[in-house]
C-alpha cells in the first residue's frame, strides 16, 4: 500500500468528461495503494484536491511536476486522448515529456483507456509509436487507436474501453420524456446550430422535453445558451441522474454519449472527432460526421429513425455494454499486478 501513482491528463479544467476519468483512474489504483499517495496533474489544484481527495500537481510548474515524478512509482495516463495533435503540438509534446521524464527516472508507465491520434506529421508519429514501444502497459479504448499501434513492438497492449464505462448504472424510474442535447465550440457551429434549432422545434412539437446539458464550463454552456435554458454540473452524481432521466441523447462530447450507453439510452452523436465517430460505429448508433453541412432535416430524420428502432438500440447497447466491461475488468486484473510487481 506504500506504492506511490501520478495520474496525467486534462484534469482540472472544468470538463466533466475528463473529471470522470480520473475518478474511474482513482478507483482503478485505490485497492493497491493509499489515497493520500495518488496525485493528479491538474489545471486547477484547489478543484481536484476538492473533487477527488487526491492532491493535485499544477501542470504549468514544471519543476513541481518533474519532481511528482521522480517521487511516484508509477506514471498513469488516465484515459482521453493525451496523443493527439489534431490543433496544436504543444499539448502533443508536453505529455510525451512527461511520459519520456519518466523512462528517464526509470518509472513504469501505465496508459489506461487512451485514443491515440488524431496524429499529424511523419515526425510526430515516429516519436509517438517510439515512446509508446517503452510503456509498461497500454489499455486502448477504440478500435482505430489499437490499428494505428498494432504491430509497434509493444506485446503489452490490449484493446478495450474507455474508463467510463466502469461506471455503475444508476436506477431512474422517473417519466423519460427528455431529449438530452450537448453541444460544444468547434468550427462552423452555426451550421450545427441551425440544424439544431430545427432538430428542437420538431422535437418539442412532438411532445418532448428537451433538456441543454454543458459538459464544461466556458465551453459548451457559450454554445448552448442561444438555445434556451443551460443545465451545467459541478458534481458528476448529479449529471449521471439527470441523463439517467433521459428518452435519447444528441450530443457532441463522447463522454456524454459513453454515459448515455451506461445507461443504455439510445444516442446520436455528433462526430467533431474521430474518436466519436468510432464510437458510435462500436455501439451501432447513429452519427453525423460532415457538420459542416448539417442539416435540420437531416436530423430529423434520423431522430424519427431512433425512434422506430429504440428497442433494437436499447438491446444492441446492452450486448456490447457487457463485452465492453468485461474487457475493463480485465484490465483492473492487470494494473494490479504490475503494480504488485507480478507483471514479470
Amino acid at each position: 500500500m506504500n506504492k506511490r501513482a501520478f495520474i496525467i491528463g486534462y484534469y482540472g479544467s472544468s470538463n466533466l468528461g475528463d473529471e470522470l476519468l480520473l475518478s474511474e483512474t482513482i478507483g482503478i489504483l485505490q485497492p493497491h495503494m493509499a489515497l493520500e499517495n495518488i496525485k493528479a496533474l491538474s489545471y486547477n489544484v484547489e478543484l481536484t484536491n476538492k473533487t477527488h481527495g487526491v492532491q493535485g500537481i499544477s501542470r504549468n510548474k514544471y519543476i513541481s511536476v518533474l519532481r511528482t515524478i521522480k517521487n511516484s512509482d508509477f506514471i498513469i495516463g488516465g484515459g482521453g486522448s493525451m496523443l493527439q495533435n489534431v490543433t496544436s503540438n504543444r499539448s502533443l509534446i508536453y505529455y510525451l515529456t512527461l511520459i519520456n521524464a519518466a523512462f528517464l527516472f526509470k518509472k513504469k508507465v501505465i496508459l489506461l483507456g487512451n485514443g491515440i491520434g488524431p496524429i499529424n506529421g511523419k515526425l510526430q508519429k515516429f516519436i509517438v509509436k517510439n515512446t509508446l514501444k517503452k510503456v509498461s502497459y497500454l489499455h486502448l479504448r477504440d478500435i482505430d487507436s489499437y490499428k494505428w499501434i498494432e504491430g509497434s513492438g509493444n506485446e503489452k497492449i490490449d484493446l478495450g474501453a474507455d474508463l467510463a464505462f466502469n461506471e455503475v448504472a444508476i436506477n431512474n424510474e422517473s417519466k423519460k420524456n427528455c431529449i438530452i442535447i450537448n453541444l460544444r465550440k468547434w468550427k462552423n457551429i452555426d451550421t450545427i446550430k441551425t440544424a439544431i434549432k430545427d432538430l428542437i422545434n420538431y422535437i418539442e412539437g412532438n411532445g418532448y422535453e428537451v433538456v441543454l446539458i454543458s459538459m464544461q464550463k466556458g465551453n459548451d454552456d457559450q454554445v448552448l445558451k442561444s438555445l434556451g435554458k443551460v443545465n451545467s454540473f459541478d458534481d458528476l452524481d448529479e449529471l449521471k441522474q439527470k441523463i439517467s432521466s433521459a428518452k435519447y441523447i444528441i450530443g457532441m462530447r463522447l463522454h456524454i454519449l459513453i454515459i448515455s450507453a451506461v445507461f443504455s439510452i439510445p444516442f446520436m452523436g455528433l462526430a467533431y472527432d474521430p474518436k466519436v465517430s468510432s464510437f458510435c460505429k462500436e455501439m451501432n448508433q447513429p452519427y453525423f460526421d460532415c457538420l459542416e453541412d448539417l442539416k435540420g432535416e437531416e436530423m430529423i430524420k434520423a431522430f424519427k429513425l431512433m425512434e422506430k428502432n429504440e428497442n433494437q438500440s436499447i438491446e444492441t447497447i446492452k450486448r456490447q455494454l457487457d463485452k465492453l466491461k468485461i474487457s475493463n475488468l480485465e484490465m483492473s486484473k492487470k494494473v494490479g499486478k504490475i503494480i504488485r510487481g507480478q507483471d514479470e
